[in-house]
């Protein structure tokens, strides 16, 4: 089942900001920065879990069974005791593990926001065309008012509308309704 993608944007962008305060208690070198960061890590972890994300969950794990052997006492890449400057392993491996957390969220965040932009130029040029055909004008307009009423005008474009089922259908490929929905919304907003 596809997710909403303004909610998948939205959880993206609030576990950026949870990753800047991280980076933030990395960067002062706080005694806080460890609980923190395996805070954030858990969270990840339970956000990708709850998606059914595995490969994302996997280098989730992947960065805590890391960090977890040098805390144990190794190093995770020569599986060797570490004898001294563990403080110092585990800075630069939870340094990788940021990186690595910073990676993918911005990669699943580039991804969402492109079909987000996407879908707003095809609607876009919808808008405009519906504009030139004397379908739209700025009193319907002004009426689409509510997620409900963008609905009930959008369906009905649809079921009229052989050009617009066909770029529907489009959009169904890349979001769900609800997100077509919501970009049309945004798109009128911008027209008012």
């Amino acid at each position: 089942m596809q997710e909403l993608i303004h909610f998948t944007v939205q959880k993206i962008k609030e576990l950026l900001e949870h990753f800047n305060e991280v980076q933030a208690l990395y960067l002062s070198k706080s005694f806080d920065f460890d609980a923190r960061f395996d805070a954030f890590l858990n969270e990840v972890l339970e956000y990708f879990h709850t998606k059914g994300n595995t490969s994302q969950e996997s280098e989730v794990l992947k960065v805590m069974n890391m960090i977890a052997t040098v805390k144990r006492g190794f190093n995770p890449i020569k599986m060797e005791k570490i004898v001294s400057g563990r403080r110092e392993l585990l800075g630069g491996f939870s340094f990788n593990g940021i990186e690595s957390m910073y990676g993918i969220l911005m990669e699943i965040y580039a991804k969402e926001n492109k079909k987000l932009d996407d879908a707003e130029e095809l609607i876009s040029g919808v808008i405009v065309s519906l504009y030139q055909n004397g379908i739209l004008n700025d009193e319907k307009l002004e009426e689409m008012n509510s997620v409900p009423k963008i609905e009930t005008f959008w369906n009905t474009l649809v079921e009229q509308n052989a050009a617009i089922s066909g770029i529907n259908k489009k959009l169904r490929l890349s979001i769900i309704p609800e997100d077509i929905f919501l970009v049309l919304e945004k798109v009128f907003l911008k027209l008012i």
